[in-house]
C-alpha cells in the first residue's frame, strides 16, 4: 500500500515534468506571436526581452499530471491498492476550479494587464471560495509557546490574508532568473515530505503535480533565462503553496500550528512583509512595485544576478530543513530549530540594512550595475549573455 502511494507520487512528478518541459516551446511561440514579453522599467533587472508565458506550460503539466493520477486512483477502487483520499469529489472540483481561476487571472494580466485593486478584488473572491472548501487558519501559535490559540471569528480574515499574501509573495519574488521557480521547487519538496510523514495523500498528489510542472519549466528559466513564468504561473503556483501549507499546519501537533509554513516560506514572506511596511513608512502606495526587494538589496551588496538567486535558494533550503525539524520533533530539537529560524531571519534583515528603512544601502563598488539611485543596469557582459 505504502509503495503504491510512492510510485503514484513519482509518476505524477514525471508526468508533470515531461508535459511541462515540452510545452515550454509552445509557450515561447505563443508569447512571440502575441508579443507577451516582460515589461521594462527602472526597477527591472532583466533588460532583454523574455517571453512571459512559462506559466502556461507549467499549468498544462500540472493539470495533466493531476488528472492522470486522479483517473488512476479511480481505477484502483475496489482493489487491494485503493488509496483513500480525505476530500469529497465536490471539494476537489471546487479546489481545482479555484486554481484554474487564479491561473486565468494571471494569464489575463499577462495579456492585457490589470490594475492592482482589480486583481486584489478577484483574488479575495477566489480565496473566499477556498476558505469555505476547508482551507482555513483555525489555530495560531506564538514562537516557543506550547499552546495554540483558537482564532474563532478571525479565521476568515486571517485565512484570506494568508492565501492572498502568499500567492502574491511568490509573484513578487519572481525578479531573478530561476529564483521563483527554485523557491517553488524547494518549498514543494518540503510540503511533500511533511505530507508523506503525516499521511496527507491528497495534498501530496496536488503538490507533486505542481513540482513536476515547475521542474519542466526550470531548464528554460535558469540564468540566462529563455522564458519567464509570468503572472499566470506565479499566481496559480502561489495559490497551491498557500492552501496546501495550511493543510500541513492543520495536521501539525498543537502548539506549532502555522509556524511550519511560515518557516519554509520565510524568504517570500520576509520579502513581501518588508516591502509592504517599508512602502507604508515612506508614504508610498504599498501595492506599487519598486526596486528594493531582497534580491535588489543583494545585488546592491555586489552580488551578481546568478549569485543573488543562489543565495536566496540556499536560504530557502535551510529554512525548509528547519521547518521539517519543527514539524517532526518536540522539546529541545524543536526549540533549537525555531530559534535558528528566527535568528536566520533577523540576520538576513540586518545584513540587507532593512532596519534603516530610510537610508540607502552604501556600496563602494558598482560592479553589478545598480547605481546609487537604486536603478538597475546589468553589466555589459551579462546583458550580452542574456541576449544570447
Amino acid at each position: 500500500m505504502v509503495y503504491t502511494i510512492y510510485i503514484l507520487l513519482i509518476f505524477v512528478v514525471v508526468t508533470g515534468f515531461l508535459v511541462s518541459f515540452f510545452m515550454q516551446r509552445t509557450s515561447m511561440a505563443l508569447a512571440r506571436k502575441y508579443a507577451i514579453y516582460d515589461d521594462f522599467n527602472s526597477r527591472k533587472i532583466r533588460k532583454t526581452p523574455r517571453p512571459r508565458l512559462g506559466g502556461v506550460g507549467i499549468f498544462v503539466g500540472f493539470l495533466t499530471a493531476f488528472y492522470t493520477l486522479f483517473f488512476a486512483v479511480y481505477l484502483l477502487q475496489n482493489t487491494p491498492y485503493f488509496i483513500f483520499i480525505d476530500f469529497t469529489l465536490f471539494q476537489i472540483m471546487l479546489y481545482v476550479c479555484s486554481i484554474i481561476f487564479f491561473f486565468l487571472l494571471g494569464l489575463y494580466d499577462d495579456f492585457k494587464g490589470l490594475k492592482a485593486f482589480q486583481k486584489l478584488g478577484i483574488e479575495l473572491s477566489i480565496a473566499t471560495i477556498l476558505f469555505f472548501i476547508g482551507f482555513k487558519i483555525e489555530l495560531l501559535t506564538l514562537p516557543f509557546m506550547e499552546e495554540s490559540i483558537n482564532v474563532g471569528a478571525f479565521s476568515y480574515p486571517l485565512t484570506i490574508l494568508w492565501i492572498v499574501g502568499i500567492t502574491n509573495a511568490i509573484n513578487l519574488i519572481d525578479g531573478l532568473d530561476g529564483l521563483a521557480g527554485g523557491v517553488i521547487t524547494i518549498v514543494s519538496i518540503t510540503i511533500i515530505i511533511i505530507c508523506v510523514l503525516n499521511k496527507l495523500i491528497f495534498p501530496a498528489i496536488i503538490i507533486c503535480a505542481l513540482l513536476g510542472g515547475i521542474l519542466g519549466f526550470l531548464p528554460y528559466n535558469f540564468y540566462p533565462s529563455k522564458i519567464l513564468m509570468g503572472d499566470s504561473g506565479s499566481l496559480f503556483a502561489g495559490t497551491i503553496l498557500a492552501t496546501l501549507s495550511l493543510k500541513t499546519a492543520q495536521k501539525a501537533s498543537l502548539g506549532i500550528a502555522l509556524m511550519i509554513p511560515i518557516i519554509f516560506l520565510a524568504v517570500p514572506v520576509i520579502d513581501t512583509a518588508l516591502s509592504f511596511f517599508r512602502r507604508l513608512l515612506k508614504g508610498k502606495n504599498p501595492f506599487r512595485g519598486d526596486d528594493d526587494h531582497i534580491h535588489h538589496r543583494l545585488m546592491k551588496k555586489g552580488f551578481s544576478e546568478k549569485k543573488s538567486a543562489n543565495i536566496l535558494l540556499i536560504l530557502t533550503g535551510v529554512f525548509s530543513v528547519l521547518s521539517i525539524l519543527v514539524s517532526n520533533f518536540r522539546g529541545t530539537p524543536r526549540f533549537i530549530a525555531l530559534a535558528a529560524s528566527l535568528l536566520l531571519a533577523v540576520l538576513l534583515i540586518l545584513y540587507l540594512n532593512y532596519i534603516n528603512l530610510g537610508i540607502k544601502v552604501r556600496n563602494g563598488n558598482n560592479r553589478n550595475g545598480i547605481n546609487r539611485n537604486g536603478n538597475n543596469e546589468l553589466p555589459k557582459n551579462e546583458s550580452e549573455e542574456s541576449a544570447a
